[in-house]
């Protein structure tokens, strides 16, 4: 009858591996027990874990309160489900976040050129709000630019709100003058 032998090493890292594993349980609980004194006393983990769900469903609400208030959601009861989308002004938030963490471009700018006609002044306006939010620096008059590689973003942007005939989006480098 032969035995196997594992290695030493892998013994200890087993073990440490239960250990720690046990360590962040035994953290958790202890944590839970100084928020939830009373309430493991009343019911113990079971009514514990339903009072941390309860809180979490609570949270929750709150927050789709606050965007709905804020007008960055709209929400409508279908039945037994809730059904939440973005409205315009939340697209428009959402969409500034995401320019911003783009990642950076290793060479060149993203350039954005646009020439939007005066009889679509509020989409002009909302669009270089869109662009400084985004992390969009003003080159010159209708010219924006950013260090982030956030093209694709914007191209479909453009498409979704069809002012694509008036704006170009493209990689820019050697300018005469960088932007400051």
């Amino acid at each position: 009858m032969s035995t196997k032998r594992i290695p030493l090493t892998k013994v200890i890292l087993s073990l440490l591996v239960k250990a720690g594993g046990t360590a962040a349980d035994f953290y958790t609980t202890m944590s839970d027990l100084r928020s939830y004194q009373s309430a493991y006393l009343l019911g113990g983990h079971t009514y514990v874990q339903e009072l941390k769900r309860l809180k979490k469903e609570r949270d929750v609400k709150r927050a789709l309160y606050q965007l709905k208030h804020v007008k960055y959601v709209k929400a409508r009861r279908i039945g037994k489900q809730l059904e939440v989308s973005l409205t315009e002004k939340g697209l428009a938030v959402t969409l500034a976040s995401q320019l911003k963490q783009a990642p950076k471009r290793k060479h060149g700018l993203t350039v954005v050129v646009f020439d939007i006609p005066q009889t679509e002044n509020e989409a002009r306006r909302q669009f270089r709000l869109l662009l400084r939010q985004g992390g969009f620096v003003k080159l010159q008059q209708s010219v924006w630019v950013s260090q982030k590689d956030n093209y694709k973003l914007l191209v479909d942007f453009v498409k979704k709100i069809k002012l694509q005939p008036w704006i170009n989006v493209f990689y820019g480098s050697n300018f005469l003058h960088q932007p400051k």
